[in-house]
């Protein structure tokens, strides 16, 4: 559902038997307002205690998670040439997946698909209860940008949390160093300046060099590991040395994003399967706390019958799902990919990516059924599978 018009918030006390903030907390009562989780407890009132001031909610069977985070995502759409240009994804698409942030950006098409059309998608999807948020930048250097540069815009335009670019990539090879740190050293400015992450979001190509660029930079003008996020890390070792790279590259400081759509699972052998990626990362020595994964939602994928399809948002929580089934890591140890540290990556933190107080009331409940069936973001409830919660 997308909601119309914004009505009143009310304070709900949510009453559930399994929390995750991403640490098991067992049972815990949850009193949100304003949009903010105020408290956090097992007892925090009566019902009759806070009859006439509170909506007291107690929520069905299941787990009480954090809203999902997608820093990598096509808001407007990805893929160019007959066939394989995407639509605009739907605010629907992310609620029912259990995302309640995410940060948009320019794909292969940085001519029919422009920043602007991306940032007014992103106030879309925010009207609609989403907190939503865009690189600036693209794959080309120089970077593309809407104000003076890719600096000033992240120091004006409140959405922008970072800039996009490419390495290592056929049709983009980028390989005016002095340009890439150009941009580079920008973003260092742009993050004492605004206070934002300034995150350098790259996308890695599939050529032989992996991120020896971002080495480079690294290397040569003391940009810092951890204001860099590169995307695509599971590509299989026989395209590109960039997970082996990657491993490093975490060790040093830096988060490394592995891509849901890149693997045989959605028709993309070139990649390794993202829960794969992730436990041999874990077992290779990647520190837990600097893997991320993203959807990439919205981007052209091989449809099975000769033609493409988009990446749908909810294969985000189809891997954390796989990877706490199926790869036997408990919801306490995967969560984190998905959220608080994914929150850091992008500056995000202080209020998003876990359930305490203070935080941002972004909360999804996971069914019996393994099933996503509840959504709240920013206190609004967005998405209700069911319609079946038992209001006291």
């Amino acid at each position: 559902m997308t909601p119309t018009s914004p009505q009143p918030i009310p304070l709900r006390l949510l009453r559930a038997a399994d929390v995750y903030a991403p640490a098991s907390m067992g049972a815990q009562e949850i009193l949100v307002g304003g949009g903010k989780i105020l408290a956090v407890g097992r007892a925090l009132g009566t019902a009759d205690a806070l009859a006439g001031l509170v909506e007291v909610v107690t929520m069905p069977p299941g787990k009480l998670i954090p809203g999902l985070i997608d820093q990598h995502v096509h808001f407007i759409g990805g893929g160019e040439g007959d066939g394989a240009r995407m639509p605009e994804l739907r605010f629907e698409d992310f609620a029912s997946a259990g995302i309640t942030t995410a940060a948009g950006l320019l794909g292969s098409d940085v001519e029919a698909k422009t920043l602007g059309l991306l940032l007014r998608k992103a106030h879309e999807l925010d009207r609609a209860g989403m907190s939503a948020h865009i690189y600036t930048g693209g794959m080309p250097l120089p970077a593309p940008h809407m104000t003076q540069s890719p600096a000033s815009d992240i120091i004006q335009i409140d959405k922008v949390i970072g800039a996009k670019s490419a390495i290592s990539e056929r049709s983009f090879p980028n390989l005016d160093f002095a340009a890439f740190a150009a941009l580079a050293g920008s973003l260092v400015q742009a993050k004492g300046t605004s206070g934002k992450a300034a995150v350098l979001h790259l996308h890695v190509g599939r050529l032989r060099t992996g991120l020896e660029p971002l080495f480079e930079l690294i290397d040569r003008i003391g940009f810092p590991p951890s204001q860099a996020v590169p995307s695509h890390i599971n590509r299989a070792p026989g395209i590109s040395p960039v997970f082996e790279q990657g491993i490093r590259f975490a060790k040093d400081g830096g988060f490394i994003d592995f891509s849901c759509c890149l693997g045989p699972l959605d028709g993309l052998p070139s990649g390794i399967d993202p829960m794969e990626a992730v436990l041999r990362a874990l077992d290779a020595g990647a520190p837990a706390g600097n893997i991320t994964l993203s959807s990439d939602a919205g981007v052209a994928v091989p449809d099975g019958q000769g033609g493409a399809r988009a990446v749908p948002p909810s294969i985000l929580f189809r891997d954390l799902s796989r990877l706490c089934i199926q790869g036997g890591l408990g919801w306490s140890q995967a969560l984190p990919f998905f959220t608080c540290n994914v929150a850091r990556a992008l500056g995000l933190s202080r209020h998003k990516g876990a359930i305490a107080p203070g935080m941002d009331a972004d909360l999804v409940l996971v069914g019996d059924d393994d099933q996503i069936a509840w959504t709240m973001s920013r206190g609004r409830i967005v998405f209700d599978k069911a319609t079946s919660l038992s209001r006291n």
